[in-house]
């Protein structure tokens, strides 16, 4: 509308509103433009409007604003009470120069003006130019629906930022606390452990002079136990205070095939002392090199070799497979199990810190080693899981 008033177009507006004072300005422009504006109200809005008598009761509750032109026509808004037109009561608009026109003799049939029929009849519209400024009309608000979107999805991607950001926060928090605690604890836990190993020492010297056999006995194992917890709590306090410190990784020029299998032969026993089978094999493309902190990688690798070993039942296999394809920037490791699998509601949580579904697990197992596989530069995640086993893949980059 604007547009038209500004460019001064030979228009003629159809106007009829019950609450003139929402649109006040734009009844003070029309009345100022060389606009021939229309007017159905029993009263008239300007002496500028021609007032369009009322001649049915079905317009009375009806609202409408349209322009009609040589160059365009459009329907901004039309709200009908009875349904007679569209059967839309709760508010149309259109581009389309012929649902105007629809509109316009809708009005003439049960309103008709004579000097409105003249007019219309001198307005010879273009087809072409008004196809043409629709097109326009209709690419700009997909334009503006493209934009909307991409504005939903911006917004719904920060809220999921915010939502991580939080979350990190909150993990950031919990891990000083813990690392806090577990400094706190490690003097007296010292203590522990040095007193179990001055009784067990003791309980030697006097063995000779304890008379029943069971009591030194008895004593010897209090003391071993003891010494076992408390090795076992240190070991989970190293671990809680390790995870709460930033990543450091120190990369060497290290032969990735060398590395793992040193440390496939490490735990190689305690494969074969449960009767599970371990095997590793290698699908590189010559010249592959790969940079990587050593001790930081077999940490991640050991802590998922070891979860499949707790989960493998007899006779069954973990197989680890390191390649890489054409034309990929990654190195990639996938260690399979052939165990129960994981349920999909601890999937959605194993990376998760402080989540386990062990009865001692710290919960900082794979969240430690995802933590160490990203800052390689690569990545720790769940390929897939059945009830027949578990892929866990992790990825390099190749230098």
């Amino acid at each position: 509308m604007e547009t038209v008033i500004e460019n001064r177009y030979g228009a003629i507006v159809l106007i009829k509103i019950k609450n003139t004072e929402s649109f006040q300005g734009l009844l003070n422009r029309l009345k100022y433009s060389e606009l021939k504006v229309y007017t159905y109200s029993d009263k008239a809005e300007s002496e500028s409007f021609i007032q369009v008598k009322l001649n049915n009761p079905e317009l009375e509750d009806d609202e409408l604003l349209i322009i009609i032109d040589e160059k365009f026509s459009a329907c901004l808004f039309w709200n009908e009470t009875t349904s007679e037109v569209f059967g839309l009561c709760d508010g149309f608009c259109s581009l389309n120069p012929y649902d105007s026109r629809q509109i316009i003799d809708h009005l003439q049939t049960i309103s008709f003006n004579d000097e409105l029929n003249v007019d219309l009849s001198q307005i010879k519209q273009d087809r072409r130019r008004n196809e043409n400024f629709t097109m326009i009309l209709r690419k700009l608000i997909a334009s503006l629906e493209s934009r909307q979107r991409d504005l939903i999805c911006a917004n719904t991607e920060l809220k999921e930022l915010y939502n991580k950001t939080l979350q990190t926060e909150k993990l950031a928090a919990i891990g000083q606390l813990c690392s806090t605690i577990a400094h706190e604890l490690r003097n007296p836990l010292s203590s522990i452990d040095l007193y179990a190993k001055i009784i067990s020492k003791n309980i030697e010297k006097i063995n000779s002079d304890i008379k029943e056999d069971k009591i030194a006995e008895s004593l010897n194992n209090a003391a071993t136990c003891i010494s076992n917890a408390s090795k076992n709590l240190e070991s989970l306090l190293t671990e809680l205070i390790d995870y709460s410190k930033p990543m450091t990784i120190e990369k060497s020029d290290t032969n990735l095939e060398s590395a793992l299998d040193e440390l496939t032969n490490l735990v190689k026993p305690s494969f074969e002392e449960k009767e599970v089978k371990l095997s590793l094999k290698y699908s590189l493309n010559k010249g592959i090199q790969v940079k990587f902190d050593k001790i930081k990688l077999n940490q991640a690798i050991l802590n998922i070799i070891k979860n499949a070993l707790e989960i493998s039942k007899k006779d069954t296999n973990v197989e680890i497979l390191v390649d890489n394809q054409d034309n990929d920037d990654m190195v990639h490791i996938k260690i399979q199990d052939q165990g129960e699998g994981i349920s999909p509601e601890n999937k959605e949580k194993i990376f998760t810190p402080y989540f386990s579904t062990k009865e001692r697990g710290t919960g900082l197992g794979l969240a430690q080693a995802r933590k160490i596989m990203e800052a390689h530069g690569g990545s720790l995640n769940i390929i897939s899981t059945s009830p027949n086993g578990t892929i866990f893949g992790l990825t390099l980059p190749i230098q």
